[in-house]
């Protein structure tokens, strides 16, 4: 028996940075499990880094333009026809906002983080707030939440009152090839004037991510350099241009809002290590990128950060300047604990694949489908 999944795909822009990766890798997993079928419904928002062709190319998978943005108010309407139409059996969103109640067909949503939630500092309006708990909470009702982490299903239910079951509980994949090679570590030379052994950092530049403490500590440690891949979000104020200017490391630090896939790999290979300073997140895919690419770890000392991590990366208090500084230096200085960290962190992220998490997936999907569940 064939299972027809549609698949909300408008997050497949640049703007969803980590939304967009887990849609885009899930998708492309499902594909090759027996007996699925796949409707992506596509937004009209081009994107440099997710390939809808490609994903049309496979020969489980069909695409549709519904002519909706990420987060529309008129997906509470245009749902139901919409699916309908393409005879799902169920309808599985990456972004827990973009489903609708009303979609008449049982869906699974899954809900990456609770960080508006945790901090108002974290919300780009109080007006924005209000109407994202609104949402969620009825998303967190009438569909079948899923989560990347436990940490996330807690805050779940502490926020919704809506326990995430463990088997609901799906933790991102890592590409397992990621790396670099000659010919694309000469490209992130001539490109962008960069050799190696520099702090990274990956990901979109928002209060949460607390980027400015990696710039705090950069000006305590003489002749390191800062590498900030990630676009800034225009809804908060930029927090790391003012850090950098007080701490006077503008030649130190180089912010790169955007960086091609196929040099992604390369970047993080090079690094002398990835700094993943984070207050809160919801997995934290970055740390088993950098732990693929054989590049040790540094990570805020928070939960969710620590079950992503394990025993393969080094923890750090998330706003102690002084902190950071001194870990930097002694992972630049220490030999023994930098090869710890690689192997550790090679060998924990071999556990997470796309694969296994399109499978949890997939059973999710089977399970609402065949209970009825968040019909409506």
């Amino acid at each position: 028996m064939t299972l027809r999944i549609g698949v909300d795909g408008r997050v497949l822009t640049d703007r969803y940075h980590g939304i967009g990766r887990v849609a885009y890798e899930l998708t492309t997993e499902m594909a090759r499990i027996p007996g699925v079928e796949l409707v992506v419904f596509a937004g009209d928002q081009p994107s440099r880094r997710f390939d809808l062709d490609v994903l049309a190319g496979l020969p489980a998978v069909s695409v549709r333009r519904v002519g909706m943005k990420p987060v529309d108010v008129r997906q509470l309407w245009r749902w139901r026809p919409e699916l309908r139409r393409a005879g799902v059996d169920v309808m599985f969103f990456p972004y827990h906002l973009g489903a609708s109640p009303l979609a008449g067909k049982p869906r699974v949503a899954l809900l990456h983080d609770c960080i508006f939630e945790t901090d108002p500092r974290f919300v780009p309006s109080r007006k924005v707030g209000l109407a994202y708990r609104m949402l969620t909470s009825v998303i967190a009702r009438t569909s079948t939440v899923l989560t990347v982490s436990h940490a996330s299903a807690r805050e779940v239910e502490r926020f919704y009152r809506q326990r995430v079951h463990p088997g609901q509980v799906i933790p991102n994949g890592v590409d397992q090839d990621l790396g670099g090679t000659a010919a694309t570590a000469d490209r992130l030379r001539r490109e962008y004037g960069l050799d190696g052994g520099y702090v990274l950092h990956v990901g979109a530049q928002r209060p949460h991510k607390n980027v400015a403490v990696l710039v705090e500590a950069i000006a305590k440690v003489p002749d390191a350099q800062l590498v900030l891949v990630g676009s800034a979000d225009e809804r908060f104020p930029d927090e790391v241009g003012p850090a950098i200017d007080r701490c006077g490391v503008a030649d130190r630090v180089l912010r790169l809002p955007f960086v091609p896939e196929d040099l992604l790999g390369t970047l993080y290979a090079r690094a002398g290590l990835l700094a993943y300073p984070s207050l809160v997140e919801g997995f934290g895919l970055p740390m088993l990128e950098a732990m693929v690419a054989r590049t040790p770890v540094l990570a805020s000392d928070v939960p969710v950060l620590r079950e992503v991590g394990g025993d393969a990366a080094l923890y750090v208090p998330p706003t102690d300047a002084e902190a950071w500084a001194a870990a930097i230096t002694r992972l630049a200085a220490d030999d023994d604990l930098r090869s710890g960290l690689v192997a550790a962190g090679a060998a924990h992220a071999s556990r997470f694949t796309w694969g296994r998490a399109a499978e949890r997936l997939v059973a999710a999907a089977v399970s609402a489908a065949s209970s009825g569940r968040s019909r409506s």
